[in-house]
């Protein structure tokens, strides 16, 4: 005769062996990660000289209403020569960093890259 309807039937088990394997090496990835307070080494390091200061860079912007400004300060593109002039022979890398708005005239622009090469610039970095 057929047995339509077996009284046993297979449960569904979870297998925890995985499950408590990946929770182990967690446990020890952490632990090992994990940084305690007063677990570093011990060192002494040595006294530095002082170190001179950074030079601050001398910036000339020209905004978009076409006026310059020489480190935050507004100025004529005429007195720009000797302002510059002034700043310039105080430091040793003669750089000058040229900050524009996107939509100056050219001819601004080539203005004050000429004054400043005048005033003793070398070096130029220009932002636009």
């Amino acid at each position: 005769m057929l047995d339509l309807f077996p009284s046993r039937r297979k449960r569904f088990q979870i297998d925890m062996a995985p499950l408590i394997d990946v929770v182990f090496l967690l446990l020890i990835f952490f632990m090992l990660t994990f940084a305690i307070q007063g677990q570093g080494l011990a060192i002494s390091l040595p006294e530095g000289e002082e170190t001179e200061k950074v030079e601050k860079d001398i910036i000339v912007k020209i905004d978009h209403n076409n006026k310059i400004y020489l480190n935050d300060r507004q100025i004529e593109i005429d007195s720009l020569g000797a302002a510059l002039g002034e700043d310039l022979m105080r430091r040793s890398d003669k750089m000058v960093v040229i900050d524009s708005a996107p939509r100056v005239k050219y001819e601004l622009f080539a203005q004050v890259l000429d004054v400043s090469r005048g005033a003793g610039a070398e070096n130029f970095s220009i932002i636009k």
